[in-house]
This record gives C-alpha cells, structure tokens and sequence, in this order.
C-alpha cells in the first residue's frame, strides 16, 4: 500500500492568500515532491486561513529517503506562502475508493 503525508497549515501573512499558495505549489513544490517519489500531491482548502497538502509516495521507504528533502521544502515552503506548519502527519494508507 501507499504511504500519505498530511501537512497542515495556517496563513500568517499579510499579503498571501491561497491563490498564491496554489501558484507556488503548481510551479515549484508539486514538481520537487513528483522528483523526490512522491506519486501525486494535493493542495486542499480548509477554510478560513489554513490549508493541507496531501502527498501520496509509493512506499515508506521511498518517503523516508527523501525526509531530509522534504523538510528542506517545508522550510522554504514556510517563507514563501506566508504560512506556518501546523501539524505534519503521515502512515501506510490502509484503504482506498480507488481500488
């Protein structure tokens, strides 16, 4: 089965909305996540001031080897949304509508 990471965060700056979130996920961190094995990543709007990124890897040990990486986005991420990582979870994907 898959493994999911499940990030999420709340705006804190002024000037950034989730039009520029989206912006910067399309054009820079969906491309970096796909090149460190990530299958597919989703930006999610949770209303309000937050969001959550949803990321799909094929296996534990494809997301493990890219952490370093992955956390390295997560800081860059933090200063150019405008934004704050508020929880950061991940698991084996136990069950799925797409078979």
């Amino acid at each position: 089965m898959s493994f999911v990471s499940i990030t999420t965060w709340r705006m804190v700056g002024e000037l950034e909305n989730l039009a520029h979130v989206k912006q910067l996920m399309v054009r820079k961190y969906f491309p970096g996540l796909i090149s460190l094995g990530a299958e597919r990543s989703m930006l999610v709007d949770t209303e309000l001031d937050r969001f959550a990124i949803v990321t799909v890897y094929p296996n534990r040990e494809v997301r493990d080897k890219a952490l370093a990486s992955i956390s390295a986005l997560r800081g860059e991420g933090e200063e150019e949304f405008g934004a704050e990582l508020m929880d950061a979870y991940a698991g084996e994907m136990v069950a799925s509508s797409e078979g």
